[in-house]
């Protein structure tokens, strides 16, 4: 199961395993905050957007029970990394990974989807000639903003949620590109390391066609001083 290089960790949730290498692309506490803070519903159809190796679909799976999770991944061995985490935790009968660009996605799944997540890209493209693993994952070398949220626009249904985190200074990039997508943004979760910090991330929650209203919630602290978690914090991580 396991190949060069890579290990096996424990996501400390319904002792479920993910395959992960230290020499690429790892998943960060981003990822499992989206799971965490997304509301989906027993039997829902997902969509996970830039899968990664699988760690938002193996814990949506895993936590809210969906009928289907669609995991959508451009690179060749994230993909293969997240089709054997997804075998070694027996979760084929939900979760299906495809190794395609995520803007062609809907001519091979299609749409009506209840839920989209993502975790995209965070940063601009500087240079697109031979990106690592890891810029691909980390900038827009493969896929912009835009295009992702176009894609989750024509993969949801009516009234389906969007749900993506992103840091801050994409806020403005974010609302403007949902609302052109008929994605309503609905909640903002504003995301501070420590009380003394700026707030660096958010996470939105938007529904395809919705009326505008918008919640914004206390900020989520994540860590003490001390480096510790928050007691809110160890409630969403499950700690």
């Amino acid at each position: 199961m396991l190949q060069n290089n890579e290990r096996l960790d424990d996501l400390e949730y319904k002792s479920l395993k993910i395959i992960q290498n230290p020499n690429g692309y790892c998943f960060t506490s981003d990822s499992v905050l989206l799971s965490n803070l997304a509301k989906i519903s027993r039997g829902d159809k997902v969509v996970d957007l830039g899968t990664g190796s699988g760690v938002i679909a193996l814990l949506v799976a895993k936590k809210y029970e969906p009928s289907k999770v669609i995991g959508v991944e451009i690179q060749p061995k994230l993909a293969d990394m997240a089709k054997r985490s997804v075998a070694l935790n027996k979760l084929d009968d939900i979760i299906t990974v495809i190794n395609k660009p995520m803007q062609d996605i809907t001519k091979v799944i299609g749409g009506g989807f209840d839920v989209v997540l993502t975790n995209p890209p965070y940063e601009k493209a500087i240079n697109n000639a031979e990106a690592s693993e890891i810029e691909i994952c980390k900038s827009e070398v493969m896929v912009t903003l835009k295009e992702v949220i176009v894609t989750a626009s024509k993969l949801l249904k009516y009234g389906g949620m969007f749900y993506m985190i992103n840091k801050a200074r994409r806020l403005a990039d974010a609302i403007c590109l949902m609302r052109e997508q008929n994605i309503e943004p609905k909640k903002i979760y504003f995301i501070q390391p420590k009380q003394n910090k700026d707030i660096d991330t958010f996470i939105v929650a938007g529904r395809k066609g919705g009326k505008p209203s918008l919640i914004i919630p206390k900020p989520i602290v994540v860590y003490n001083d001390d480096g510790t978690y928050t007691d809110f914090a160890r409630r969403i991580y499950n700690k």
